[in-house]
Formats: structure tokens, C-alpha cells, sequence
């Protein structure tokens, strides 16, 4: 081991058993590096949770047809024979009886009640096709039973059922054309769906007098048969359509969601990284100077000036990485599983519904920062004290 490694571990050493005397400094450090990390992971988590959410259940064979120029399943709209053409193209995945693997589906809104304040929110309410449950075995009854065709009944995600009043089992919710019941509830191992409601297509579309479907989406036979259905609809004069991979058209409309979120956590998180970080220098700068005599005399006992200062930045360093864990832990504790929801414009402005998660990569990102203002804090207060002139700091005790 070299002589500098051997003085730095030394004078790391006696820093750390210092500290007791240092205590409301080393705590100003801590809990500012805390604070930061906790508000910054926190807000972060929201994207996360929203990512995991929208994304949960995409399946790497699944796709979505729109009509073009549409920027949601919302606000897309698909004629009979568009629909049929669709069912009719080469790649889609078919069951035992030949029947396509697809499901044309209208989505629409309907008013409920926060259960929080009882303010009005919009829900999505999706009316699927006779082989939904084979397109998306994800979802799953666990209570009640299905929705007949041609019947005014809907079922009931279990998150919305959690979060908005009036949807128990029985209950009657208001659409077009009249009273809906709610027949049952279904999970879909926490995805989206789970924000709104599902009901029979053709039903949905004769009491809304529409013209039509939304969307279709589709099982392919593989996913190497996503090129050859897509040309094959594109290229086709009769229909005007664009086709998205689901993975694909999950990041589009989820996008701009995604980068408000971020923004709004990394500002924040910057203002107080930046206060931590004045904090963190003036709480060094004190510890230096308050150890003048004690950094003097090891100088001139032969420890080197790169040795000390090292030592003050590893100091420096440790009490942030100490502040970026309480932080993690804080906002485990407080927000990680937390539901809260927000618009989502792929639902054509409903609710989403999603918790909070506070993830591994966000743990990385707050052990990033913490490092970053613990190295920028204690840089400058370490070169002076290696530079602090040993004669005049022994003759100012």
C-alpha cells in the first residue's frame, strides 16, 4: 500500500471519529441531501409508475390500426368495410374456427365520481369484439360475470372500481341512450385497461349512433409478420390507415405525458440540487476551517497536501451518499405504491389510474446526484485545505 493511501485512510479515519463534534453541520449536509432526493425520486417515480402502467401488458405481436392521421384510439375512426378488410389481411393469427384473432373496438368516455372530492372525472369506456378474451388473455373476471351483447352492461377495471364511486357490481352508470349496468370486475395485471370500462362494440356504437369503430387491434401469427401485414394494408388504395406496433403506439401517445413529468422533476430537482449543494460547501468550508489546527498539524507531522484533501472530499461524499439513502428510504415509505391519476391522451383525455414506483433505476439516478453535489461540495473546500499554510494556521489557535 503507497504512502498516500496509507495517509488517506488515516486521516479518513480520524474525520469519522470526529464527527460527534461536528454533528449539526454533518446533519445540515444529511438532511439537505435528503430532501433532494426525496422530492426528485418522488416525482420521477409518477413517470415511472405511468410507464409501467400504460406499458404493462404490450405484447410484442400485437398491433394497432388507426385511421390515419389519427394521434389516439379516440379520435380515430374506421368504417365497416375498413374493418373487414383489416380482419382479411395476411399475417393476423387465427383460432380453431378460423376466425381472425382481432378485435374491432369503439372507445369513448363516460362522467363518474371521484370517490377522493366527488368531483366529475372521465373514464374510458372500451366496447371489444367476440374474440377479445383470445387477443388479450391478460385480462381476467374476478368478480360478477361478462357483459352480454346487445345488452346495456358493462364490467368494470378493478383499479377504477377503487378509485371511483358508484361502479360496484349492480351499480347503474349514466351513457348514451340510458342506464348501463355494471355486471363484473376484471384485472389486467395492472395496465391501463384497468382505469375504464369494457362493453360489447356493436352495443356501445347503436346506442352512440356512430358510423363506425375506432381502432383495430390484431395478434399477428408472429411478430416477423408485422412488415407484410402492414404493406399489405398500406398499399391498399381503398384504405387509409396507419399501423403501429402496440409497443410503438404506447410510447407515441404516452410521449409528451412522459416528458412533462420529467421536466417538472428534474426542475425541481435542480433548484434544490443546487441549494444542497450551497449548503454542502459552506458546511465544508466551516469544517475546514473549525479544523485549521487539526489539518495543520498533520501537515506538519508529514501527511501530504493531496492526502488531506481527499480526505475532506471523501467526507464530503460520504454525507451525501448518507442523505441520498435516507432520501430513498423516505420516499419508499411515503409514495412507492401510492395510486394517483392523471389524463392520458391515448384514452382520448380519461383518467389513467397507476401507482407510484419507486424503481432501481431511480435509486441509481438519486446515488448519481448525491455523488455529484458531494464531490462538487467538497472539492473546493478541500484544495483549501490543502493549501492552508501550516505556520499561520498553528499561530491563529
Amino acid at each position: 500500500m503507497s504512502t498516500a493511501v496509507r495517509q488517506i485512510a488515516a486521516l479518513t479515519a480520524v474525520s469519522l471519529l470526529g464527527m460527534r463534534q461536528r454533528l449539526g453541520s454533518i446533519l445540515a449536509v444529511i438532511i439537505g441531501m435528503t430532501g433532494v432526493v426525496a422530492v426528485l425520486i418522488s416525482v420521477l417515480a409518477l413517470s415511472a409508475g405511468f410507464t409501467r402502467t400504460v406499458a404493462g401488458t404490450v405484447r410484442d405481436d400485437r398491433l394497432v390500426v388507426l385511421s390515419s392521421g389519427s394521434d389516439s384510439q379516440a379520435s380515430s375512426n374506421l368504417s365497416r368495410e375498413a374493418v373487414n378488410t383489416i380482419f382479411d389481411s395476411p399475417g393476423i393469427r387465427r383460432d380453431s374456427s378460423g376466425h381472425p384473432i382481432a378485435s374491432a373496438e369503439k372507445v369513448l368516455t363516460a362522467v363518474v365520481a371521484s370517490r377522493s372530492d366527488g368531483k366529475d372525472a372521465y373514464i374510458a369506456v372500451r366496447g371489444v369484439g367476440p374474440r377479445s378474451s383470445a387477443l388479450r388473455p391478460e385480462i381476467k373476471l374476478v368478480a360478477g360475470r361478462w357483459f352480454r351483447p346487445a345488452v346495456h352492461e358493462v364490467a368494470v377495471g378493478l383499479t377504477a372500481q377503487k378509485r371511483f364511486a358508484g361502479l360496484a357490481i349492480g351499480n347503474r352508470i349514466v351513457l348514451r341512450d340510458g342506464e348501463w349496468t355494471v355486471v363484473g370486475t376484471f384485472e389486467s395485471e395492472g395496465s391501463s385497461d384497468e382505469s375504464g370500462l369494457l362493453a360489447d362494440a356493436e352495443t356501445l356504437i347503436a346506442a352512440y349512433q356512430s358510423n363506425g369503430f375506432s381502432t383495430v387491434v390484431a395478434q399477428l401469427k408472429s411478430p416477423d409478420e408485422f412488415r407484410h401485414f402492414k404493406d399489405a394494408l398500406t398499399s391498399n388504395p381503398m384504405l387509409e390507415v396507419d399501423v403501429l406496433r402496440e409497443a410503438d403506439y404506447v410510447a407515441v401517445t404516452s410521449r409528451s405525458m412522459h416528458r412533462l413529468l420529467n421536466l417538472i422533476a428534474y426542475f425541481i430537482g435542480t433548484i434544490m440540487a443546487i441549494g444542497a449543494l450551497v449548503g454542502a460547501l459552506n458546511t465544508m468550508y466551516s469544517a475546514v476551517i473549525d479544523r485549521s489546527t487539526e489539518i495543520a498539524t498533520l501537515r506538519a507531522l508529514g501527511f501530504l497536501p493531496g492526502a488531506v484533501a481527499t480526505a475532506v472530499v471523501l467526507e464530503a461524499l460520504l454525507l451525501a451518499l448518507l442523505g441520498a439513502g435516507a432520501g430513498v428510504m423516505l420516499a419508499y415509505s411515503l409514495f412507492d405504491g401510492s395510486s394517483v391519476n392523471t389524463i392520458s391522451s391515448a384514452m382520448g383525455g380519461s383518467q389513467v389510474v397507476y401507482q407510484l414506483a419507486i424503481t432501481g433505476d431511480l435509486v441509481a439516478i438519486s446515488v448519481v446526484v448525491a455523488s455529484v453535489v458531494g464531490l462538487a461540495g467538497g472539492l473546493l473546500p478541500a484544495v483549501r485545505a490543502a493549501r492552508m499554510p501550516i505556520v499561520s494556521a498553528l499561530r491563529a489557535d
